[in-house]
């Protein structure tokens, strides 16, 4: 498990905690980027030249825009001049946070296309939803971070700084439905048939992104003597924690006090969730089943690992964390939803199950002989 030894009452010390794995020379990636744009540009042309009607890429602005950036925000200076090479520039570090953040992205990327394909949704449409579903799913995870914290931030420019303050998963969930709605809607595809594809994929990222917490020391949980609780080491979260606001702990202290490893305890959830899910959708009976499976699951077992949370910055309405409340009210919600959808599958079954209708743009290309087999299979 990655442990250094062990200390009285058998507690584990934690010593795979490594908040940045690697540090990047930020002079070489701002070589690579100019280099890959001048490429792109090239062989963009000689595409255009081959076939006039190809839309202008994008690309190699892009990198242009990425070189730029490194060049300002690790050199030192926004306007390039021959001094700025010279001199030493800072290292592009890669969190260990962001590295399982994008591995959850990329693992949910191959479940949810893979079950969008299986539900008669087409690549094209799936592949742009779940883009912009991550997009916005980041953007919400950090908006509910700011209004619940809002006193960290001294300067707007904080907010769009990933590494100054912290996401919640919660908000991350509320803005990647909205942008799934949203794609949906413009798809004329139902949000029921993407939300039982995308489901597995979003409590999967979530098992793989708390691993990330794990690796950067935050989301801790209460001071325990468990025999599983964890000990973190000097200036971590909850080291700083321990030593300064509960001043349990002496300032040269090497560990922190033990501690719940709620990380793990919600990697966990969204395995076993994971599991779950991929059943329901073996044995559903209407759409909606795999979604509130996720819903009434998460939104169960959230309030429970809050309360063995040991980090304060996480929120509050009234006696509530704000993902405590938000988990309830979700509860509520889906118990709301699938009364309704129960109702609605007893009086025609067949109409329920989304994913066995052709959607109207892909009914128009199937061959007559395919839709023919479709309705026999749904009529068995």
């Amino acid at each position: 498990m990655g442990c250094a030894g062990r200390l009285s009452r058998d507690i584990v010390v934690w010593s795979i905690m490594h908040p940045i794995l690697v540090q990047l020379p930020s002079k070489v990636l701002f070589v690579a980027a100019l280099v890959l744009a001048v490429v792109s540009f090239v062989r963009h042309q000689v595409q255009r030249r081959r076939n006039p009607k190809l839309p202008a890429s994008s690309t190699p602005l892009l990198l242009v825009a990425g070189a730029w950036a490194l060049l300002g925000l690790r050199g030192g200076t926004w306007i390039p001049h021959a001094g700025v090479f010279g001199k030493p520039w800072l290292p592009v570090p890669i969190f260990s946070y962001g590295v399982m953040l994008a591995t959850g992205f990329v693992a949910g990327w191959f479940v949810a296309m893979r079950l969008a394909h299986k539900d008669g949704i087409r690549n094209e449409d799936a592949g742009a939803i779940y883009m912009w579903t991550a997009v916005w799913s980041i953007v919400g995870a950090r908006l509910l971070y700011v209004i619940t914290q809002f006193q960290e931030f001294s300067s707007p420019v904080d907010i769009v700084l990933l590494n100054k303050g912290g996401l919640v998963a919660y908000g991350g969930m509320l803005g990647g439905f909205a942008a799934s709605w949203y794609g949906c809607h413009r798809r004329k595809i139902p949000l029921l048939r993407w939300a039982d594809a995308s489901a597995p994929s979003v409590v999967l990222g979530t098992a793989i992104t708390r691993v990330g917490c794990l690796f950067f020391g935050c989301d801790y949980g209460k001071v325990s003597y468990v025999p599983w609780a964890i000990r973190f080491p000097k200036d971590a979260p909850a080291w700083k924690d321990h030593v300064y606001s509960m001043h349990a702990l002496a300032p040269d202290s090497a560990w922190s006090l033990p501690v719940h490893p709620t990380q793990i305890y919600e990697t966990l959830t969204g395995l076993a969730l994971f599991g779950l899910l991929m059943y329901l959708r073996r044995v559903r009976k209407f759409s909606g089943e795999v979604f509130l499976g996720w819903v009434l699951g998460y939104g169960i077992m959230r309030p429970i690992i809050e309360i063995y949370r040991g980090d304060d910055d996480r929120g509050s309405v009234g006696t509530l964390s704000t993902s405590q409340f938000i988990g309830l009210s979700s509860v509520v919600a889906g118990l709301g939803l699938l009364v309704y959808l129960v109702k609605r599958y007893r009086a025609d079954p067949a109409a329920a199950r989304l994913w066995e209708i052709p959607l109207p743009a892909q009914a128009k290309a199937e061959p007559e002989s395919n839709q023919r087999s479709r309705r026999r299979r749904k009529g068995r």
